[in-house]
């Protein structure tokens, strides 16, 4: 008889005590596992050795090896410490324990926790023990979350890397101390932006004096640091404005930016700016409050300069009428501005041009907001009924009813899903039923999850704009006396009036005298 002997010890025993935790040593394993294969005259085909590595996941290496042998019939005893080691996941127990391996002729084996396949009495006593693992798991995996939570809520720096510009103090890890050596690259960002740099100027100019992105800077300093990006060697918009917004540089620690969509899954989604943790004066700023507080003013006010210097008076308004997304400003080879959908290159999607020109959009909602000023002088003989009337509460308890419908829901199918394990235990559903419904209750699950997370992106838009809408109401008066007279139009006009606009694609039709007209939606979504 040939064994495969699999060992493994991850980061979740660390919480053992030492004694405890010397008893799971792989060299412990290995030993017992041996001996116990020479008394009973067994060769020891391989062993699988994976270290550092949790019983959930589904990528070990070794393991996966371990499975892919097993499957080509080159072992067939597989033989564990407990059958914990071999997997904390109730679903890899049903699938490789009670089928996969029963196919493959393989007998399971853990010594200490008694496990083993060839006895059909304990199959029970196996399907505990994994759920056990599973609920121990689970239970680790939340008491880490509010250990954690309760060392940011210190604010204790507790990441793997820290943020560009400062690096652990040398006596206490998670204490922040200012990186003298590129600080003076994070001043230097918030003084060209202030000064009224555009976020692609100010990338350019790092790059033409050849100053190390933080990616590449980390990395030179010896850090195992990846990064996700495409092109990590230059400054990027994305890179210049992520420094711009964070607060770490005015001395407040900011953590729990992302978070694991479950112990079991390594995807991670981004948690809003609102929910992220957030204590005040926890180590030394590097760029004082007072201009952090301006340069976010900038932002607010959402102007950007193009690379010919002039300010971009319709930036972050325009959207494309059928896709939704942003239009971005082009110039042809002739000099001539227009605005185009993004999504309307083979790149990024496949929507159609909504091409529009500069000057035409201009003249166009210069026309709008000169009618909306007339229309609305008088304010004395003017009710509050014509103003637009804000929907924003209708929508936000739509959308909270919607909410608690889908969360509802979701407790159903999890319901559903153990009620569904129950009745295969039982043998009242066949396992292939099982296997079938199951997916079908978990891919169920993921659209709702996802509806869930769509939602609530939607209420925080609405909150926010909630808030700008009411202070606009209350200055109407002051914005329209303000710009009743206007010459030229700028970005602070179109700002304070507009809220978004939509731009639709060229209809072309022919009239009677067999002439083309074109005709195109620009639609206006007004601040009042």
């Amino acid at each position: 008889m040939k064994v495969a002997i699999y060992v493994r010890l991850s980061r979740e025993d660390e919480n053992k005590s030492s004694k405890e935790l010397e008893s799971e040593s792989i060299q412990n394993q290995k030993s017992m596992l041996i001996n116990y294969s020479i008394e009973r005259g067994w060769d020891i085909y391989k062993i699988y050795c994976d270290e550092d590595y949790s019983g959930i996941d589904s990528k070990r290496p070794e393991f996966n090896k371990l499975l892919t042998d097993g499957e080509n019939h080159k072992f067939d005893i597989v033989l564990c410490k407990t059958q914990s080691r071999f997997t904390r996941d109730m679903e890899v127990v049903e699938k490789y324990l009670h089928n996969k391996f029963v196919e493959w002729n393989i007998r399971f084996i853990s010594l200490v926790d008694h496990v083993d396949t060839l006895d059909k009495g304990n199959k029970k006593s196996r399907q505990i023990n994994g759920l056990v693992n599973e609920w121990y798991l689970e239970d680790l995996s939340e008491n880490i979350k509010k250990t954690f939570d309760n060392k940011r809520k210190q604010g204790l720096h507790i990441g793997s890397f820290v943020c560009y510009g400062y690096k652990s103090d040398k006596d206490n890890k998670n204490k922040l101390v200012v990186d003298r050596e590129v600080s003076g690259v994070i001043k230097e960002i918030f003084n060209l932006y202030e000064n009224g740099y555009g976020i692609s100027k100010i990338a350019t100019q790092l790059n033409n004096e050849k100053i190390l992105t933080p990616t590449r800077y980390k990395i030179s300093k010896g850090l195992n640091f990846k990064n996700n990006g495409k092109n990590n060697a230059y400054w990027s918009e994305s890179t210049i404005t992520k420094i711009l917004k964070n607060q770490m540089y005015i001395g407040n620690m900011v953590q729990g930016y992302n978070k694991k969509v479950s112990y079991k899954s390594k995807k991670k989604i981004t948690i809003p700016t609102n929910k992220r943790i957030i204590v005040e004066n926890t180590h030394e700023a590097i760029i004082s409050k007072e201009q952090f507080n301006k340069v976010q003013a900038l932002f607010r006010e959402r102007t950007r300069k193009c690379k010919n210097g002039e300010k971009h008076i319709f930036a972050n308004k325009l959207i494309c009428k059928d896709c939704k997304n942003k239009m971005y400003k082009c110039q042809n080879s002739k000099g001539y501005t227009f605005f185009s959908c993004k999504f309307s290159k083979k790149l990024y999607g496949n929507c159609t041009r909504h091409s529009i020109g500069y000057d035409k959009l201009k003249e166009i909602i210069e026309n709008k907001i000169r009618e909306k000023i007339i229309k609305y002088y008088d304010f004395n003989n003017i009710p509050d009924e014509l103003f637009v009337i804000n929907d924003n509460k209708l929508k936000c308890d739509n959308l909270q009813k919607e909410k608690t419908i889908l969360l509802k829901e979701m407790n159903d199918i999890n319901q559903a899903i153990k009620e569904l394990y129950i009745d295969k235990v039982n043998k009242k559903v066949t396992e292939n039923t099982f296997e079938d419904l199951n997916k079908s209750f978990l891919a169920d699950k993921d659209n709702k999850q996802k509806e869930i997370e769509r939602i609530e992106n939607d209420l925080l838009k609405l909150k926010e704009k909630e808030a700008n809408s009411k202070l606009i109401k209350e200055n109407k008066e002051k914005i329209i006396n303000k710009y009743k007279n206007f010459n030229i139009l700028n970005f602070e006009i179109v700002n304070e009036f507009i809220d978004f606009i939509e731009i639709g694609e060229k209809e072309k039709s022919k009239t009677d005298s067999s002439e083309t007209k074109e005709k195109q939606d620009v639609i206006i979504h007004w601040n009042f």
